[in-house]
């Protein structure tokens, strides 16, 4: 078989997550309060939500978070866990995995609508999961404006490696096998889901339609 070929927009990113199954990582997309300092820690500073993940759902939650991607300067990042039908007739072929998270980026001044600019799918293997990362890109590319001056360094002095992304998206998911199995454990012992939220992120394709299902 010959090698995948994706936009050249596309940043794609492949994993294998052992001793992880895939309700520990539907539960930690509308739990991520819980834990995220332990996801990827020496980049991770905090997390809150601006609007709380919805009953036995995800799509409209709204998070603020605050790190670095590779060491650059820490931002708040507001990420919004979008519909997949949002998506593009080259994104909805694209994910092919049994569970999917999208997440929406600026709106697209070509089209005036919210797009989908991160997706996670994922689903088991023996011995754990694999995992697909995608970062597809800005709509209407990058920004036009004066060039950005020197950036604040990160608060630990380590410098960037100029991996970007993919390399923020590595460490954080190499973190998974270390805390996310125990992280899941211990929350089973909280059954009110307003607090123990949970969601089940598997997927059918209907037609041209992605639905969630139990």
């Amino acid at each position: 078989m010959g090698q995948e070929k994706f936009p050249e927009s596309w940043t794609v990113v492949d994993h294998i997550v052992p001793g992880v199954t895939e309700e520990m990582i539907d539960w930690w997309w509308v739990n991520m309060e819980k834990g995220y300092e332990l996801w990827c820690p020496g980049e991770h500073k905090g997390f809150k939500w601006e609007v709380t993940p919805p009953p036995g759902g995800h799509i409209g939650a709204v998070q603020i978070a605050t790190e670095s991607i590779d060491y650059g300067p820490v931002m708040h990042l507001r990420i919004e866990w979008v519909d997949p039908n949002l998506g593009t007739d080259e994104q909805k072929k694209f994910w092919t995995y049994d569970h999917l998270l999208t997440a929406a980026g600026p709106t697209d001044p070509r089209t005036g609508k919210m797009s989908v600019v991160l997706s996670h799918q994922w689903e088991a293997i023996p011995g754990g999961c694999k995992m697909r990362s995608c970062m597809h890109g800005i709509p209407g590319g990058p920004p036009h404006g004066a060039p950005l001056g020197p950036l604040p360094p990160h608060p630990s002095g380590k410098k960037p490696t100029g991996g970007g992304w993919r390399t923020h998206n590595i460490a954080e998911v190499s973190t998974f096998k270390a805390f996310l199995p125990s992280l899941w454990g211990i929350w089973q012992a909280v059954t009110d889901p307003a607090i123990n939220r949970q969601a089940s992120l598997k997927v059918k394709k209907q037609g041209s339609k992605i639905i969630y299902v139990k």
